[in-house]
């Protein structure tokens, strides 16, 4: 998912106790009285947090604390300011997420939207009949605010609580239980894909991902014959700010974005290059920074790889992105390759002011990244039996399913030390997110149809899938 900057893992929640409620009479400098309600609640709290460090400090790096499953297939899962998370995921039918059923209105497909607090205790969650519509997000601005980019092409029309959308791509805004706010259109004939979409402090809405023939933010059509990168800014009302398109690209997408604190954002993606057989593109890496008005600051062009970008993240003066390449480049310096020609993930790591610092190739493909507080960049994937990571070796996949298995990995950000590397076995399984909360924890979203080990041995699925959360510990 989108990635948010340094700042916005961390927020302090005050409890303010009236003198009524046993605190200080006003004009008096006796101290408060404690009740016994509140000298149960302090111990409580500090019983809970002793016994929480107690786990941290006990936990291998790395290792599974948590696993949610549910029939639905989680795509994204982004935190807010508290810790309180947002899930998104694709769903058939009727689940339960652990608050109950959640159906969609019909009993078709659709999306469900489910909040829960920092401790996992679902709070809310909604579905919406969707109809296969691709629809991304969600972004999360200080006041819980959510937001979605959706593209629905020629599919029926889609009510997200203030009546049905007609147009075939539009940002929608929601409260922070899921309730309808505002819809911005964008209107345009052709290809649109979004990829990713965040929400500054501030309250914009940005969009970024690739377009083919007419697209209008706002501020009037542009036309684009090849596949066009494009990046969008909405206030926190859904008015368009700025855009930027990139037609001088013969072929670009932007997949991977990041806004930070103050609301630079920074853009990720790939300049086509190179056509396989198959239909698939690979090409050169780039990354780019704009200012919070929307004025280019810098670009960064990575020429060589042969492969994709898929997922940016940033935070404090960090910005590393991850995808899959086929040949060695140069960054930083050093040679980025694997030990064999089948190519493999990459992370790259630059300053928030565009220098190169580390770059690293390993196993299979990174599909997600994100960035914590804590100096730790967490990257998920793919790999096949026979890979590593920095040395480590993953654990063999199941001779009996499609030979590629999940891994996550975890590298401090100064220097790309890896910390820990974790296989996840599976004869059929699919990771779509990783999103790192102000803890360190690190939750990895997916699907399995395939017996898949978690780390506790292999879970059968419920057929067809069968959705997980993955909690690893720092």
């Amino acid at each position: 998912m989108a990635r948010r900057g340094s700042g916005l893992g961390v927020f302090c929640c005050i409890a303010l106790f009236g003198w009524s409620c046993g605190g200080v009479p006003p004009g008096t400098d006796e101290p408060p009285s404690e009740t016994q309600s509140e000298s149960w609640l302090q111990e409580t709290l500090e019983k809970g947090a002793m016994e929480d460090a107690r786990v941290r400090a006990s936990t291998p790096p790395g290792s599974s604390v948590e696993l949610r499953r549910f029939q639905a297939s989680p795509r994204f899962i982004e935190h807010d300011h508290h810790g309180n998370r947002v899930l998104l995921s694709l769903l058939t039918g009727t689940a339960d997420f652990g608050g109950g059923p959640v159906s969609v209105p019909g009993g078709g497909s659709g999306i469900a939207l489910v909040g829960y607090k920092s401790n996992g205790a679902v709070t809310w969650s909604r579905a919406f009949a969707t109809h296969g519509a691709a629809v991304i997000g969600p972004s999360i601005d200080k006041r819980r605010n959510l937001a979605l980019v959706v593209e629905k092409s020629f599919r029926p029309d889609i009510d997200f609580g203030g009546g049905p959308i007609s147009a075939a791509r539009f940002v929608v805004g929601l409260d922070r239980s899921g309730g309808f706010r505002w819809v911005r259109t964008i209107p345009g004939q052709g290809f649109f894909q979004a990829y990713q979409i965040v929400a500054s402090r501030s309250g914009d809405i940005t969009i970024a991902g690739v377009y083919n023939g007419v697209v209008d933010f706002g501020q009037g059509p542009l036309a684009s014959a090849p596949d066009t990168a494009f990046v969008a800014q909405f206030s926190a009302d859904g008015t368009p700010r700025w855009s930027h398109v990139f037609p001088d690209v013969k072929g670009s997408e932007a997949t991977g974005l990041a806004v930070d604190d103050d609301g630079t954002v920074y853009l990720g993606g790939t300049i086509t290059t190179a056509f396989s057989g198959d239909g698939s593109y690979y090409g050169d890496f780039f990354v780019m920074r704009f200012t919070p008005e929307g004025t280019w600051v810098w670009n960064r062009r990575v020429q060589g790889p042969l492969g994709n970008v898929k997922s940016l993240a940033m935070h404090g003066n960090r910005v590393a992105v991850t995808g899959f390449f086929r040949e060695p480049f140069s960054f930083a310096g050093q040679t980025v390759s694997r030990s064999d020609a089948r190519g493999g993930a990459f992370v790259l790591s630059y300053s928030t002011s565009g220098a190169e610092s580390w770059g690293l190739g390993f196993a299979g493909r990174g599909r997600a990244i994100d960035l914590s507080s804590k100096g730790d960049v967490v990257v998920v994937g793919e790999y096949v039996t026979g890979d590593d990571i920095a040395g480590v070796p993953l654990p063999p996949a199941p001779p009996n399913g499609d030979g590629t298995s999940n891994f996550a990995a975890s590298f401090k950000s100064s220097n790309g030390h890896l910390r820990w590397a974790r296989g996840f076995p599976s004869t059929g399984s699919w990771i779509t997110e990783v999103d790192i909360d102000k803890h360190g924890l690190s939750r990895v979203t997916g699907y399995f149809w395939g017996a898949t080990d978690f780390g506790d041995g292999p879970v059968t699925p419920i057929p067809p899938v069968t959705g997980f959360v993955l909690g690893l510990a720092r």
